[in-house]
């Protein structure tokens, strides 16, 4: 992979990478990415400007949604590099999946790496951690996703079935 293409992290819009938009967006920044270990880091910084804030935080089992996010920018960075524009997947399960936390907590930022561990030309395993500011592990889970090559045709060939 080519990752001249890539801008450099400070540059990179999570926009270009994820099919979602704010507010559903939910990681801040990519803050390193290596395309050859298959690896991402993102942060979140936790605030009342998030969609899932409940006053004291945001709850432990938003985690499955900041890895997905996070294993889409992997995705997304490896689209780029391709020289095509990233697209859509589903997340088809999670496995392994271990909440160390209630909730995410007011104010901290959280890092978030995924790490594709399989891949083929449709479907994708990835692992994920998210680790508090100390490097403590608070949230892991191994990310089942689907990437079909028209997803338009897809959703509209399950809509018929």
């Amino acid at each position: 992979m080519n990752e001249n293409r890539l801008p450099d992290v400070a540059d990179i819009r999570l926009e270009n990478l994820l099919p979602h938009r704010a507010p559903m967006i939910l990681i801040d920044r990519v803050v390193a990415y290596d395309l050859q270990a298959r690896q991402v880091d993102v942060e979140v910084t936790i605030g009342p400007g998030q969609v899932f804030f409940d006053g004291t935080g945001v709850p432990a089992h938003v985690a499955i949604e900041y890895m997905a996010q996070t294993a889409a920018a992997l995705v997304g960075l490896n689209d780029l590099a391709s020289g095509t524009e990233p697209r859509p997947g589903l997340l088809l399960g999670t496995r392994k999946l271990e909440l160390n936390l209630d909730h995410f907590a007011d104010g901290e930022t959280y890092r978030i790496t995924a790490r594709c561990e399989f891949e083929d030309a449709e479907a994708a395993a990835f692992v994920c951690v998210i680790a508090d500011a100390a490097g403590k592990t608070v949230a892991s889970a191994t990310l089942n996703a689907y990437r079909p090559p028209d997803m338009a045709a897809f959703l509209k060939e399950q809509t018929q079935s």
